[in-house]
């Protein structure tokens, strides 16, 4: 029953969507800016490309992952060959439960995507390079929009005696990059993961809380509120199947003092 109440919320969003998409613009609701960490860089340098979407107050859009109802951002990056992107770093999301047990991740006010490049040597000093960026996205309050905002922010190529300039966004990029997400890692002393039949349990020796965020990558659950939420230490994890199983997405760990987040991408041993 809870499943059939999910599927007719999502085609429910989606008739809204189309519904009201003539009469209201989704960008009034969600802008778009991009900058920089530094507004120069080296020939073979690199450098953090930071997409920043604003939400209208009491709106929402949907993080990449899983969620029940909405279909997730997506970015769509342009930029000269002598830049090579990295996969962006997405901000963990916020747990938006609804009546008839409808889970979705989301992002509210701001999410500020990180994206890392790398410049090839051989790119020319005094070039100016342009960063085309298009964000597409299902913006929700009392009704949904689908949507797509677009940017552009440029860098200059300078020689490399040259010392680059930090621009106005640089400590708010370098602050999001240092708490950027930890890759996972089932040996550390202060974690312990285990797999037993349809399920995993996952545990964090310092943890008041887990919230766990699956992504499109992560096995199926059978239970996604009772599996992504847990107060204390130790998180149970549900599945659908008993075999093949992975467990990918975003791990948010709330200790006494500090949050940490963890991306993990862990299967399951074969029996």
């Amino acid at each position: 029953m809870v499943k059939y109440t999910k599927q007719l919320h999502f085609w429910t969003a989606l008739v809204l969507a189309l519904w009201v998409s003539t009469a209201h613009a989704a960008d009034e609701h969600v802008s778009i800016a991009a900058a920089t960490e530094f507004a120069q860089t080296h020939p073979d340098g690199s450098g953090i490309l930071a997409i920043t979407l604003t939400i209208e107050d009491g709106w929402h859009i949907y993080w990449p992952g899983v969620s029940d109802s909405g279909y997730g951002l997506s970015l769509d990056i342009d930029v000269p060959d002598s830049i090579t992107l990295d996969e962006p770093i997405w901000p963990t999301p916020k747990r938006y439960l609804q009546p008839g047990d409808i889970l979705d991740n989301v992002y509210e006010d701001t999410a500020m995507i990180l994206v890392p490049f790398h410049l090839d040597a051989s790119a020319q000093p005094d070039a100016i390079l342009a960063f085309e960026i298009g964000a597409s996205f299902l913006v929700c309050d009392e009704i949904c929009l689908p949507g797509t905002v677009t940017t552009t922010t440029t860098l200059a190529v300078v020689d490399p005696s040259t010392k680059p300039t930090p621009t106005s966004s640089a400590s708010q990029i370098r602050k999001g990059y240092d708490a950027r997400p930890i890759v996972f890692d089932p040996h550390s002393d202060a974690v312990r993961l285990q797999w037993i039949a349809d399920r995993s349990a996952i545990m964090f020796r310092d943890a008041t809380k887990i919230e766990f965020f699956p992504s499109k990558d992560c096995t199926e659950l059978a239970d996604p509120i009772a599996s992504t939420l847990a107060e204390g230490n130790r998180l149970i994890i549900k599945f659908t199947q008993h075999t093949n199983k992975t467990l990918a997405g975003r791990v948010r760990v709330y200790e006494r003092r500090r949050i940490v987040d963890y991306d993990i991408a862990v299967h399951a041993p074969e029996s």
